[in-house]
């Protein structure tokens, strides 16, 4: 197309992409020069940036660090699995039964606003310390964003294209292979990168107040031990996976919803 026609200059939409990236650099920046600064003025509260590196560092040389990157992504990999089965699954089922839906949604948002950690003394209790435990508390924290997110999706299929299914005579199955699946997938995989967020949170709260393993146990160690090169350099870490694992939600989800994309 002609840009004189399109009223686009050329290089508009490379600057349009280069800013937000220049942007988020500058603000990168700033963050670490002031960290470098609080570091510098007062060493015993705040860690200088090199100081928590070579902290993660050292947790890598002793295997400390492998270890407990290993057991928190076990942790979170079993526990959002089972939150997107059974999100994904009981979403849909509610889609089809109305009466189902319109008697448990209130359950589902009463439910949805429990901050799970007031939970932990239960699950302790009934669970123990164990893997069971912790993986609970990362399905109870992953799986409401994707039930409510599938069963909006499957509520908004278009009335117009139920009724041509029926029209032809399609199975229940042919209307929830051909249509209720293929409309539904774009809002689940938004719950997902949601799932995937929350999950997050969850392992690192399992891990917190069930016993004491994986990152987040590195996190309290450190933390009773007030060694704040640990502490920073191992909330840096897991920022960095928090934003890693949201890029990766994101892509996901911006495969399945590409025909809800709008471009100008």
């Amino acid at each position: 197309m002609d840009t004189k026609t399109s009223g686009v200059r050329p290089g508009a939409h490379a600057a349009r992409r280069l800013i937000p990236l220049a942007v988020s650099a500058a603000g990168l920046v700033v963050g670490l020069g002031l960290w470098q600064w609080a570091g510098v003025r007062d060493p015993v509260l705040f860690a200088t940036p090199g100081r928590s590196l070579s902290a993660l560092a050292t947790l890598t040389e002793d295997g400390s660090l492998p270890s407990a990157l290993l057991s928190s992504g076990r942790l979170l990999v079993v526990g959002l699995a089972l939150a997107i089965v059974a999100g994904v699954g009981v979403g849909l089922l509610l889609s089809r039964a109305r009466l189902l839906r319109s008697s448990t949604d209130w359950l589902l948002f009463a439910l949805q606003s429990v901050p799970i950690v007031a939970l932990a003394p239960l699950i302790l209790s009934a669970f123990g310390f164990g893997l069971p435990a912790k993986t609970l508390v990362v399905f109870l924290t992953a799986v409401f964003p994707i039930l409510v997110n599938t069963a909006e999706g499957a509520h908004r299929v278009p009335t117009t294209l139920l009724e041509v299914a029926r029209t032809f005579r399609s199975s229940e199955w042919r209307i929830w292979k051909d249509v209720l699946l293929p409309h539904t997938v774009p809002y689940a995989m938004t719950g997902v990168r949601q799932g995937i967020a929350m999950a997050f949170v969850g392992t690192l709260a399992a891990e917190f107040f069930l016993n004491a393993s994986g990152v987040g146990g590195l996190l309290l160690t450190a933390s009773t031990r007030f060694d704040s090169a640990t502490v920073l350099g191992l909330t840096l870490l897991v920022s960095v996976l928090a934003v890693a694992l949201m890029g990766c939600g994101r892509a996901v989800e911006g495969y399945f919803a590409r025909w809800r994309e709008v471009r100008p």
